[in-house]
Parts: structure tokens; C-alpha cells; sequence
């Protein structure tokens, strides 16, 4: 599921952030890394050298991760961004790709406008977004932290939503000692709730406890609380007492996977901790 992961570098400072925090992947079994570089062409037989500083910038972020102990592959490749990581994502086989947003990236999610915000709406395979803009602003980790100190979980008990217990359980397998923290929003209306109620919600919630628990993980906590689901979950962001959100999206045909206004889409926007995203037809190994 994360033996093998791509690794999207534009090669700025801020990227070696985005490298510390891929080498963490490593707790929860990676052990090889696609690491790509885009120069972004029109033409099949346009052909950019790299600077000799960027082949310097590139040669240290492979030295890096291979430094921690993983088998690097390092590819320079040449098109339109954001076709040409999903091709290298699927000629490679990985189980997820990484890369760096920022939020006025992700804002531009309507029209495509960004590599980030256009792989959420076309691949098929679990992203992990990293906030590198909190970095070049100096409010950033250069190591980002422990990716799996303390994963937050929101669900609203729907297909999408619930995609990604299957990523969660591998991290509870593969991270020991992982804290947990299983989310739910009720609505502020409670006629609103479809029927569901807070007995119910907990119920629910108590048998993916119970189930991570059973794969590993040391402390799955429990919260419910009232109010809008992307503006808690974004709450909690900031708090510091998170260190990733694992979230399930749409995955209804390539532009609709993240729908604009959907509470992925904004907590994608403006959460500040990184975000793992498993779309609706996810790669698994």
C-alpha cells in the first residue's frame, strides 16, 4: 500500500521540506521512492537541460532519502505537468504521491490552476499534501514534524468518506504506537442529521475503534462535537494537536473526485498540516 512512493519536487528551498517529510513514510513501510522533477514542455521533443545548480538541487534531495536507508529513483521528466506525474505515477506503479501545496494552489482547485489542486481532480491514487508555503514563510519544519504522531480522522459515515480506513488501518499496522483520533460533525440543526443520532454516530464510530485496535494502534481516541465539518476539522489544524488528516474523496469521474464547497475541498484549502487524500478507486497493494 506505501512501499512505493512518488515524490513531486519543483526543486525550490522549500522543497527540502517536502523531502524530510517523505523520508518519514518509511514508519509505515515504504521503502522505495520515485522521486520527479516536471519541466514543464508543450512539444514530445522539447528537451530542457536542468542548471548545473538544480542538478545539484536534485542530486541532494535523492542523497537525502537515500541517506535514510531508501532505494531512490530519480527521473527528470519533460511535458505538462500534471498528465505527465499521474503517467510516471501509473508506469511506476506507486501507492501514493507526495507533494507540496500552498493555499493559493488549492483555491485555484476550479480552474486546474495548479499542479496539486489538478492531480486531486485526476489521479486515481492517494495523495499526501504538504503545506511548503508554511515553510518558505518561515512557519514550517524543515523535518515537518512527526507525520504520524497523532492522525485526525473525520468522517461523515459515507462511501467517500470512509475510503480512507483502509490507509488508516495500514498506518496502525505499520506505525505502532500511532495515536488516533476518530472525528465527527454533527450538524447544528439536528433535524438535519437524516435520521442519525448522536447514539448512533458513536456507535459507529466505537466499531472503527475497535478495529484499529485491533490492528495496532496504541490510543484511538473518539470525538463528537456540533457545528460545520470543514470549519472543526480546520479548527483542529491549528491547534497543534494533529500532525495529518487522512480523508476520503469524491470519486466520481476525474473532475468531480473533489468537488468545489465539498468539506475536502476545504480543509485541502486551508488546514494547516498535511493532508493525505484517498480518492475513490485507490491503489492498493
Amino acid at each position: 500500500m506505501f512501499r512505493k512512493m512518488m515524490v513531486c519536487t519543483d526543486l525550490t528551498p522549500a522543497s527540502f521540506s517536502l523531502i524530510g517529510c517523505a523520508a518519514q513514510l518509511q514508519q509505515i513501510g515504504t521503502k522505495e521512492i520515485v522521486l520527479a522533477h516536471v519541466v514543464e514542455s508543450i512539444a514530445s521533443a522539447e528537451r530542457t537541460l536542468l542548471s548545473q545548480e538544480l542538478e545539484a538541487v536534485f542530486r541532494r534531495q535523492k542523497e537525502m532519502l537515500e541517506q535514510r536507508g531508501l532505494d531512490v529513483t530519480a527521473e527528470v521528466l519533460h511535458g505538462l505537468p500534471v498528465s505527465t506525474l499521474d503517467a510516471a505515477a501509473e508506469k511506476h506503479d506507486v501507492g501514493g504521491i507526495v507533494v507540496g501545496s500552498h493555499s493559493k494552489a488549492v483555491i485555484a482547485l476550479a480552474t486546474l490552476g495548479s499542479v496539486s489542486a489538478a492531480l486531486l481532480a485526476l489521479t486515481l491514487r492517494p495523495l499526501l499534501l504538504y503545506r511548503v508555503d508554511f515553510v518558505a514563510e518561515g512557519r514550517g519544519e524543515v523535518e515537518c514534524g512527526s507525520l504520524f504522531r497523532h492522525v485526525l480522522f473525520p468522517t461523515d459515515f459515507s462511501e467517500a468518506a470512509e475510503l480512507g480506513l483502509d490507509y488508516l488501518g495500514k498506518i496502525a499496522l505499520e506505525q505502532h504506537g500511532a495515536e488516533i483520533t476518530l472525528f465527527h460533525v454533527l450538524p447544528m440543526d439536528e433535524e438535519a442529521e437524516d435520521g442519525r443520532t448522536e447514539e448512533d454516530a458513536r456507535y459507529l464510530l466505537e466499531a472503527k475503534k475497535r478495529r484499529l485496535e485491533r490492528l495496532g494502534a496504541s490510543e484511538v481516541g473518539i470525538e463528537l462535537v456540533r457545528g460545520e465539518a470543514a470549519d472543526e476539522v480546520i479548527a483542529r489544524g491549528k491547534a497543534g494537536l494533529y500532525s495529518l488528516v487522512v480523508m476520503g474523496c469524491q470519486g466520481k469521474g476525474p473532475l468531480k473526485r473533489v468537488l468545489a464547497g465539498s468539506t475536502a475541498e476545504q480543509v485541502t484549502r486551508r488546514i494547516e498540516i498535511p493532508v493525505l487524500l484517498v480518492p475513490g478507486k485507490h491503489h492498493v497493494e
